[in-house]
């Protein structure tokens, strides 16, 4: 928030990152608000709650500079989660935080995010007209899968397979530029770089995930399974509109949720006498 501002026309979302561009950027702040909304909720001291809050006040912000459609979308599922299904907390407790969420949006976002949010599902954008949107780029993964069901085309190929396998890599022999674009999808991505195989194993993993998480909620897991939920069905959404097959915010997320159902099914274990 500090080190890297927005400008104006085309400058208006945050750009040149060290590490995500604005897209992972803002999947990474919607699976971190629900955790600060945690401790905000269910923290002890004081102090905690206090830089929970403080979190929550700079990824908002931050998470509206990223101007992100999909991570929109990604945000709007994960707050639909807690308000409905957050354990622990009564409803009107969640529909007030629901409400100061929708007041920061409206204080912080401006005329050019909410115009940029205009255009989710529009027919004439990029990415559902142009070779180099993400819906044809979709579509020729798929063939890359089926092309290759059992490997793929090899981890983190996906941009080789545009330059040298699409249906348009022969225009490199004429002289003419190739782009070698991103999946923009970590299904399409599993799918196409590791085989039908592989994306039955991702797939396996986030539900796994979310099994475990359920379990954890069960056996006295409450609010943090809750929280953990919303954070990686944040990265589910997000993730659609995105390359992270092999991201950490997945595999952070996943060992989080088998670590608690497995302390909550130990501590469901010990006799009442010895609690």
């Amino acid at each position: 928030m500090s080190r890297f501002e927005v400008g104006s026309g085309a400058a208006w979302r945050l750009g040149h990152l060290y590490y995500y561009d604005a897209n992972d950027f803002a999947t990474l702040a919607v699976t971190a608000i629900p955790l600060a909304l945690y401790f905000v909720l269910s923290a002890q001291r004081p102090l905690v709650r206090a830089a929970a809050a403080l979190s929550i006040a700079v990824l908002i912000p931050g998470f509206l500079r990223s101007g992100s459609r999909g991570g929109f979308i990604a945000f709007v599922v994960m707050l639909a989660f807690l308000v409905m299904r957050y354990r622990g907390i009564p409803l009107r407790v969640r529909l007030v935080v629901a409400a100061a969420v929708a007041v920061a949006f409206l204080a912080f976002a401006t005329d050019k995010y909410w115009d940029q949010m205009t255009t989710i599902g529009s027919d004439t954008d990029y990415n559902m007209t142009e070779e180099s949107g993400r819906i044809n780029i979709w579509r020729r993964g798929v063939g890359y899968m089926f092309d290759n069901p059992m490997f793929g085309v090899g981890p983190n190929n996906f941009p080789v397979a545009e330059g040298t396998l699409s249906p348009f890599a022969a225009r490199a022999q004429m002289g003419r530029g190739v782009r070698w674009n991103a999946a923009h999808n970590s299904y399409v991505q599993a799918g196409a770089e590791l085989g039908i195989p592989g994306l039955l194993l991702f797939l396996a993993v986030i539900a796994s995930a979310l099994l475990a998480l359920r379990r954890a909620g069960r056996q006295g897991g409450g609010a943090l399974s809750s929280a953990l939920t919303a954070s990686l069905l944040g990265f589910v959404v997000g993730a659609f509109f995105l390359s992270l097959a092999y991201s950490e915010m997945l595999y952070t997320l996943v060992a989080l949720a088998i670590g608690l159902q497995k302390v909550t099914a130990r501590a469901a274990q010990v006799p009442a006498v010895m609690r």
